[in-house]
């Protein structure tokens, strides 16, 4: 009876009559969610548009607020967008960056200078050479920028230089290499006068077999003078020859010198560029740290959250480790330089862009020839094939007046008399010495020639790959400076969009910074670059330092 009773039980419970009841529930619940979502959007989306704005250009801001930068004396840090530049007359001051705090985290806006065409459409102060073969964006950014003029940048790189060579120890060594070629030319040219020789032995004394133990002559002085009548050109020869070498040592001062300045003013834009980097660096760092406090406090309230300040602490981390990396960078550069000139300072521009305009390609190529390191090697070449000249002379017969003269006496006791006469003398046989060391000097030439040939076309297309370089460069610095732009704003929405309305997650708005900050740097390096570039192009052509001193272009 138990066991039936159970049985009878379990079976109105099974009954499915409680089946339908959950369905029209979830339906009914499900359409007011997707109603609140409809309405809640567009009432939101226009309230939280305009707070970002304020406090743009206030964090933007370098860290480093005692170094001194070049900024338009009317800018103010109220201004939303960056103005242009209107002509290059514009007053230039120099003022400390005042590093504020901002109260609310808000996304900056990158700093960019606008430059203006001119009303008629040209490009004002851009020639046709200079712009032959860029990009219409490329041609705009060669106007005048802030900062200091081209004038002004060659003077503080030219300072630079000059103050490099002085202390330089190859631009001295070569010195002193063209000092010991001018004394080899006057040695040469020695030759030419009257060889007088002094010369003095003691008496003699004959003994055995019939000497009789006598002295054959007393003590005295012998005097001898050569000089050389014809000699089929040898002294000649090696005169011209010491010449073409002294030539080429001074053309090896001037190719260290060109060294010395490329090195310098390499140095000089590399740690321009680094300290921009570095100034990037800090605002992502700070950036990054106003998003950490924030959330700080946004879990002091909701703990739910604190994977989100997990992911901000890391990308904390990974900024301040991009900013150390970049101030190593920047000090690395700062010690090459002082090791080329020394302690004294030098006013480095820490503006985003420098007038540096590009090259004329044509022109370059045209003073390649003229490059003191093929002078050098052209002058080596003349000095080999006077050498062989000067081998070639001393194998044929040569024809001397000389004069002699000996204060001792004779065996009789009587002073012997003065003696000149022309002397022949010629090498007949050299078991082929002389013949092979003029081949020698030959070879020594052609070699000095095709070496030359080498360092022309190296020259040569070094130009061409620097000018493609620096196009390259600059116009994906502009590419950098649009997509920069556009991932500002990218950032900005991200931003509002998670902090106002929730409908992205942290890490969007993490990795949207982090692309910013990227963008930027990489239009700072390669812009940079591609003022290297401008700069190897004017070292291969020999004319940087004419172009320092504003003698060329």
């Amino acid at each position: 009876e138990p066991r039936r009773t159970e049985v009878v039980t379990f079976q109105p419970a099974a009954a499915p009559a409680y089946t339908p009841p959950p369905r029209p529930a979830v339906v009914r619940e499900a359409e007011p969610r997707r109603t609140e979502v409809v309405t809640f959007q567009p009432a939101a989306a226009p309230a939280y548009t305009p707070p970002p704005r304020p406090a743009v250009v206030r964090e933007a801001e370098p860290r480093h607020a005692e170094v001194v930068t070049f900024q338009p004396a009317a800018a103010t840090a109220s201004t939303p967008s960056a103005r242009p530049v209107s002509s290059r007359s514009e007053s230039l001051s120099f003022t400390k960056v005042d590093a504020g705090s901002v109260a609310k985290p808000v996304p900056r806006a990158p700093s960019t200078v606008n430059v203006a065409p001119s009303r008629s459409g040209e490009l004002p102060g851009v020639s046709a050479l200079a712009t032959l073969g860029v990009s219409e964006s490329v041609a705009m950014r060669q106007v005048t920028a802030v900062g200091p003029s081209e004038f002004e940048l060659r003077e503080i790189l030219y300072r630079a230089v000059r103050a490099a060579a002085e202390r330089s120890p190859k631009v001295q060594a070569a010195v002193a290499e063209q000092y010991a070629a001018d004394a080899d030319i006057d040695e040469a040219k020695g030759q030419r006068w009257p060889q007088v020789d002094l010369s003095t032995t003691a008496g003699s004394k004959k003994f055995g077999g019939s000497s009789n133990n006598e002295s054959s002559s007393s003590t005295g002085i012998n005097l001898s003078i050569v000089t050389p009548v014809y000699d089929w050109g040898r002294i000649q020869s090696t005169i011209e020859s010491r010449r073409h070498l002294s030539a080429a040592a001074a053309s090896a001062i001037e190719a260290e010198l060109e060294n010395s300045a490329f090195d310098v003013t390499n140095r000089i834009v590399e740690l321009g560029k680094q300290r921009l980097i570095v100034d990037l660096s800090q605002q992502y760092v700070d950036r990054m740290n106003e998003l950490v406090k924030m959330l700080a406090g946004i879990v002091a309230v909701d703990k739910g959250r604190a994977s989100e300040l997990t992911q901000a602490k890391s990308r904390m981390l990974q900024a301040q480790a991009a900013r150390d990396a970049a101030e190593t960078k920047a000090k690395d550069a700062e010690i090459n330089l002082r090791k080329l000139v020394g302690d004294r300072p030098i006013a480095i521009p820490r503006t985003p862009q420098w007038n540096i305009r590009l090259a004329n390609l044509d022109a370059l190529l045209g003073k390649v020839d003229n490059h003191p390191s093929l002078n050098q090697a052209r002058e080596q070449t003349e000095s080999a094939e006077l050498q062989a000249k000067v081998v070639r002379a001393s194998s044929l017969p040569q024809l001397n007046w000389v004069i002699n003269k000996s204060t001792a006496d004779d065996a009789l006791g009587r002073e012997q008399p003065w003696e000149t006469h022309l002397s022949l003398s010629w090498g007949a046989f050299r078991g082929g010495s002389t013949r092979a060391s003029e081949r020698a000097a030959l070879q020594r030439a052609e070699a000095g020639r095709q070496t030359a040939e080498q360092q022309r076309l190296d020259l040569e297309y070094g130009i061409r790959t620097a000018n493609h370089e620096a196009k390259t460069f600059l116009e994906r610095a502009e590419l950098y400076r649009s997509l920069t732009n556009e991932s500002d704003g990218i950032r900005v929405a991200f931003y509002e969009q998670w902090y106002h309305l929730g409908k992205r997650t942290l890490l969007d708005v993490l990795s949207a910074e982090s692309d910013h900050y990227g963008n930027r740097v990489s239009e700072v390096s390669n812009r940079f670059d591609g003022y290297q570039a401008i700069l190897r192009q004017y070292a291969g052509a020999g004319t940087l330092g004419a172009w320092l001193r504003g003698e060329a272009r």
